[in-house]
C-alpha cells in the first residue's frame, strides 16, 4: 500500500511543482535560441507535414499511456489514459495498478486542475499564476500543440496561419524553425526534411526556464503519422521529465467535460497541496 502511495504522491508532487508559483530566489541564467536567417521557400516548408492545415485535423485524441515520470532521483512508471479535446480540454488519468483512477490532471483553457482521489483534495491553479509555464508565457494553446505533435506560433496558433514569421536554420537533414524571438519564450522546431515530421520543441524563456520535447516511433495514425513516443523536459530552478508511451490510439469522438467532483472533495491552496503530498 506504501507503495501505491508513493506512485500517486509523485506524480502530483511533480505536475504541481512545474505550475506552483514558486518563492525561491535561485537565479537561473537566461539564455535565447541562436538562430541563423536563411533564404528559403515558404511554400516548401508550407507543404511540410508538420506545418500543413492537416495537423489540425485531429479534434479528438485518446490513449492508454505509460507514463515515466523522473523529478531529481526520483522515477516512477504509472499505467493510465490521455484525452484530448480541440480546444476543450486535456485530461491525464493516472492508475498506478492499472484500474482504479487516483490521480487527475486537467489542461483546461484558463487553469489547471490537479485532483488527488485518494485524499479527496483538489486544486485550480489558473496559467498566469504559475511558475514555469505561466512566467514563460504559455497557454493551453501552447501545450495542446505540444501534446498533439504541431508546429505552432508563440501563441499557440497553428504553424500555417504565420509561417512567413519563422525564421530557419538550415542542415542537409532537417529543417529548424525558429519564432518567438520578442516573446517570452522563443521556440525552434525540428522537422525531419527526410519525412517533414517534427521530431523535437525547444522552448526558451527570457527568466530562464526550459521545455524540450522530443517526439519518436511515427505510426499511422488514420491518415496522419503520429509519434508514439513523446519526452517532455523542464529545466529550470528544478528539472523534470515526463515520457509519454502510446498505445491504443483513437479520434474516436466523445464529449470533454472536467472531473465532477462532490462534497467530499475539499479545495486546496496550490501550496497547501503540496504540503499535503
Amino acid at each position: 500500500m506504501a507503495q501505491n502511495i508513493k506512485k500517486t504522491a509523485l506524480p502530483l508532487l511533480i505536475f504541481a511543482l512545474l505550475l506552483a508559483s514558486c518563492a525561491s530566489n535561485k537565479k537561473i541564467q537566461p539564455s535565447r535560441l541562436e538562430v541563423e536567417e536563411y533564404d528559403y521557400s515558404i511554400a516548401d516548408i508550407a507543404s511540410l507535414p508538420a506545418i500543413t492545415p492537416d495537423t489540425t485535423r485531429l479534434k479528438y485524441l485518446s490513449s492508454n499511456i505509460k507514463l515515466t515520470l523522473r523529478a531529481e532521483d526520483e522515477k516512477v512508471s504509472l499505467k493510465g489514459k490521455l484525452r484530448i479535446q480541440k480546444d476543450s480540454g486535456i485530461q491525464i488519468s493516472i492508475a498506478p495498478l492499472g484500474v482504479a483512477e487516483m490521480v487527475c490532471i486537467e489542461f483546461l483553457p484558463s487553469k489547471v486542475r490537479f485532483i488527488n482521489k485518494l485524499e479527496k483534495t483538489y486544486t485550480e491553479v489558473p496559467y498566469t499564476e504559475t511558475a514555469i509555464i505561466g512566467l514563460s508565457g504559455i497557454n493551453y494553446a501552447v501545450l495542446e500543440s505540444i501534446f498533439l505533435n504541431r508546429v505552432f506560433l508563440a501563441n499557440g496558433e497553428p504553424a500555417y496561419m504565420g509561417i512567413e514569421d519563422f525564421t530557419q536554420e538550415n542542415s542537409q537533414s532537417r529543417y529548424n524553425l525558429a519564432i518567438g524571438k520578442d516573446t517570452p519564450m522563443q521556440y525552434r522546431f525540428t522537422i525531419d526534411k527526410a519525412n517533414g515530421y517534427m521530431t523535437s520543441c525547444n522552448g526558451c524563456s527570457r527568466t530562464g526556464e526550459n521545455i524540450i520535447c522530443d517526439y519518436s516511433e511515427f505510426k499511422d495514425f488514420n491518415g496522419i503519422m503520429f509519434p508514439n513516443m513523446m519526452c517532455i523536459s523542464f529545466k529550470g530552478e528544478i528539472t523534470l521529465s515526463l515520457d509519454f508511451e502510446h498505445s491504443k490510439l483513437s479520434e474516436k469522438e466523445f464529449k470533454f467535460s472536467p472531473r465532477k467532483l462532490n462534497s467530499s472533495y475539499s479545495k486546496q491552496t496550490i501550496e497547501d497541496f503540496l504540503y499535503s503530498i
